[in-house]
Parts: structure tokens; sequence; C-alpha cells
């Protein structure tokens, strides 16, 4: 059978468990697996998400056509305005003929030809016109449509039978009479009375004048009619409250120089926002070009970790590990060779206590202040400030840090004592882990059996366990979709110190430590740069 759409055409796409999206129709990638349904599917580019994702067909509808169906009237989702404004900017750049064709819709005769091409008058109806056929013989009795919500309905048309005349019929639009055509008389299959007749006029004039428009008029045989106009439907608009991608936050930046060490995941996202909010921030990375594109949003760029300490007075740190803290801090024109009274040293990575613990140290020997400062979510929460901050230590200093904290996050925890923000993290951590491999080993469980794993997610989602983890998780899991949001490789890091946090205080974690070796496997097929879903490919042998 042929396909409706073809690459290019801009759609809307139909997931199971979320709303009808923006999309465009790609080439497939070659690392995105077609899953083995023989439905016809399409692989869909979604706006505003910047995923993609094998679609069945019956499940994708051209984009112009049903806009007005498909855009919500509240309740709008995050990113849905977006995705809308980046379609339409594409709608726009099309060429005239690729415009068109989006607009195009083809009818249910010539769908039926397509569908059933083995049945003879199949190619012959798709061309039929119909409306040059005069109306003779006998014809079947059409069902009648409801064109109006107020149950205000036409008189209907009697059936004709062979020498009976056609009937007088009223229009909401004026249909005008061709030369040479004669009234014809109304109807009666069966002889009425001219009480019953003088009663159907009257009906019919009552219906007529109740309705808004012009004057009625009379059709003649041989004429087409006239289909009544649809009812234009309101242009939809999304009130603007409902279209933010966050919630406005109103900060006073702290009069501060800020500086920042570190521009991987989630890095990036904190300074973005620390940008946005009016702090003055100077960065570091590793890699100078991150550096660069951070100078373009009016960060100054810092040539080592030690220049920017001796230019600012609160310093943040994110790295991916300890032994890269413990480098940045201690190492050749670190951190702490900057250190003097005064400084702040603020660390927002995810590491175990010990390390903590000597940072701490170290740094107060030089008459600086320290505070760790640990964050809890994803990529998209970074990049939204909706991070959760768990800070322990310098209660000054965390007084201090009040505003960054408000732009990064959306809730921050002052937790007590050096070391409580690495605890509370590496606990949220294992609880996260065992939950993402537990749902990989359901998804892997349900294809071995014969199950559908979308029907998986959807039932997950009506039940108590639905939650954005287990969607955007579980469909990366089902496409084969692992672009990095939380790295597998840090996610597997904190497993083995949640564990080694365990031993410390004789506390058995039997289930975090099976999730551990799923994650340990996963890393050494390669995974380890992917996203923390790719744990599936762990269970799915």
């Amino acid at each position: 059978m042929a396909s409706k759409f073809r690459v290019g055409d801009l759609v809307w796409a139909k997931m199971k468990g979320f709303p009808a999206w923006p999309g465009k129709v790609i080439e497939p990638k070659p690392e995105v697996k077609r899953p083995s349904n023989k439905k016809p599917m399409h692989f869909i580019f979604f706006y505003g998400s910047e995923n993609y994702a094998w679609v069945f067909e019956e499940n994708t509808f051209l984009y112009a056509t049903n806009k007005d169906k498909f855009m919500p009237a509240s309740r709008i989702p995050k990113g849905f305005k977006e995705a809308v404004e980046a379609i339409d900017e594409a709608l726009e750049a099309m060429p005239t003929q690729m415009k068109n064709r989006q607009n195009d819709l083809p009818s249910i005769d010539e769908e039926l030809a397509t569908i059933f091409p083995e049945r003879p008058e199949a190619t012959k109806s798709a061309h039929r016109d119909y409306t040059r056929e005069p109306l003779t013989g006998k014809t079947k009795k059409m069902k009648r449509k409801r064109l109006f919500k107020n149950h205000e309905r036409r008189s209907p048309s009697p059936v004709l039978v062979d020498g009976e005349e056609p009937p007088v019929e009223t229009a909401a639009d004026d249909a005008e009479t061709p030369e040479g055509a004669t009234e014809q008389k109304m109807p009666r299959v069966r002889k009425p009375t001219q009480k019953k007749n003088e009663l159907v006029k009257k009906a019919i004039k009552h219906a007529t004048a109740s309705q808004s428009g012009p004057s009625p008029k009379k059709i003649k045989l041989g004429t087409p009619r006239k289909s009544p106009k649809k009812p234009r439907m309101p242009s939809v608009r999304i009130p603007s409250e409902l279209t933010t991608r966050k919630p406005q936050k109103n900060i006073i930046p702290t009069p501060c120089k800020i500086g920042f060490l570190g521009l991987g995941i989630m890095g990036s996202g904190m300074v973005r926002n620390l940008l946005k909010s009016g702090h003055e921030v100077t960065v570091w990375n590793r890699t100078i070009e991150k550096c660069k594109d951070f100078a373009a949003l009016g960060a100054l760029p810092g040539e080592t970790p030690c220049d920017v300490v001796q230019s600012c007075d609160i310093i943040f740190s994110s790295v991916a590990n300890p032994a890269a803290l413990k480098d940045l801090v201690f190492g050749n024109c670190g951190v702490l060779q900057g250190i003097s009274p005064g400084k702040s040293f603020v660390d927002m990575s995810s590491v175990d206590v010990e390390t903590i613990t000597d940072i701490n140290e170290a740094i107060t020997m030089r008459n600086g202040r320290f505070l760790e400062a640990p964050v809890f979510g994803s990529k998209e929460a970074s990049e939204d400030g909706q991070l959760v901050v768990l800070a322990a230590g310098d209660r000054d200093l965390y007084d201090d840090c009040l505003s960054c904290f408000e732009a990064i996050g959306r809730k921050t925890y002052y937790l007590g004592e050096i070391g409580n923000g690495a605890r509370m993290r590496l606990v949220l951590s294992m609880v996260l882990g065992t939950v993402i491999a537990g749902l990989s080993e359901g998804m892997a469980l349900a294809g071995k059996v014969g199950l559908h794993q979308e029907d998986l997610l959807e039932i997950l989602s009506l039940s108590s366990l639905n939650c954005s983890l287990f969607r955007s998780k579980g469909y990366a899991m089902m496409e084969n979709s692992y672009n990095p949001r939380a790295l597998l490789q840090n996610q597997q890091k904190d497993m083995r110190l949640s564990l080694n946090l365990g031993d410390e205080v004789d506390q058995p974690l039997a289930v975090a430590a099976a999730a551990n070796e799923m994650y340990k496997k996963a890393k050494a097929r390669g995974y380890g740069t992917s996203d923390v879903a790719a744990v599936f490919r762990a269970a799915d042998i």
C-alpha cells in the first residue's frame, strides 16, 4: 500500500501517552531500530524536543490541515509553544509547491482506490464527477446529516419514484436558477390531504425563517446543490501564562563576582541561568571552545581555575567525578592556589563524603569558605532552572549564594554539616538507578513474552506508577534512542559510591548492588557516554 506521507512533510504525530506533537517526516536514523510491527510507520523528528521516533502512519496527520484539531485550548504541555513556532517557521520557508502539498488531502474515493486497487470500480469512482450527472431514475435514500448543534434540521428529501417530480427544497446559501429550467412542485410518495400539505408548508417556512442568512430560493432540476458552508472555527489563542517554559523568577542578583568551573551537561545549563538572571560570571572549562560559546552570552573567559578564583568572590564547580574534582582543586594552577581570605568555593558535583571532607579542610586552612551543594535533576531541569540544590557547610556562605541557587534551582535545602549534601545525593542516585534498572528489566521481559512494550508503558501511566521518568526512559528504551541527558557512566559511578557509603555503616544494599552490575554491563558494552536509559541494553539479551 502506498504511503500517504513522504520525507519532508510537516505533520502532527501522536504516540500513546502523549498529546499530538508537531513534527517532520525525515529519513530514518541508522542507530534507531524500527519496531517489528508490520503496520506502516514513518520516522518523525519532533520540533521543540529535538527527539525523533518511529510513529504509526495511522497516528500521523498533515500539520496545516489539522492544526485546529490538535491545538490544545488549555493545559499547554511544556515546550509545545516552541514546537508550534518552529514548525510554522519551517512551513513558511517551504517552496510553494511543497506548501500546497501540506494542504492537500485525498478524497475518500481516492483513498479507497489506493487501498483496494484490485476492485474494478475503484479506479473509475476515484475520478467520477457526480455533480454533472442528472438526477434521474431511482435513487437511494441518503442519510441525513445534522449540520447544526442546536438540532435545527432541514426538511428531509423524500424518495423519488419513477414518474414523480422532484421536491422544492430550501438551502442556506443562494442557488441561482439556470436559464430554461422550470420550477418543480413538491413530490408526494403518498397523496396527502390539503390540510396536511398546508401544515408541511408552514413547518418548512418556520424552519427556514429561524435560520440566519439570506432568504432561501427554490432549486431547479439538474442544478447541483451547493454544500452548506461550515462555520469557521475560531483561532486558538494560547494564554501567555500557559506557554512559559518555566516559572518566572524575580531574582535580585548578588553584587559578588561569580566564577564557574566546568561546563558539562549540568554546568552549561546552570551558567546560562546565572547569566539570564543578571549575575556577572567568569567561566573556565578544560576545552576552551565551550568558554567561547558562553563568552557570546556575556560570560568572561578565564585562563585557569586559579585565575578565575583570583578574579571572583564566589567560585562554583561542577565536574564528573571525585578524581576530576581533586585535580581541579589540588592540581597545577588549581583552585587551592588562588584561595585567600575572603574567597569562597562551592562544589556542586556528585562525589563521595571523603572527597568533600578533604576539600573542605584544604580550603578552610587557607582561610577560605567552603560549601558543598550537589544538585539533583536532569539536563532539562538544569536548562530550565528547576534543579534541587542540596547544600551543607558554611551557613553564611549559603546565605550569600541564595540568589545563585534561586537562578539554577526550584528548591534549595540546607542539610547542616559538611558531608550531608553528598550523602543525600548518593541516596537519591541509588533510588533513581534501581528504579530505571527495574524498568529496563520489565521492558525486556515484556518483549520476550510477546507483549507490546508500548502497552506496558500506557498501563503504567494509568496507575500509581505514572511519572515523567517512566515515560521518557521507557520510550527511549523501546525506540533504542539514547541521546544523553544523564550519562550512564555517571549513574554507575553514583551507584558505586552509594554502595561504598552503605559498607561504611554496614547497611545491606542487595537491590542496588544488582542494579550496579547491570550498569557495569551496559558500560562494558560501550554505552557509558549514552543516556542512563541504555541500561536496557544490559537487560535485553
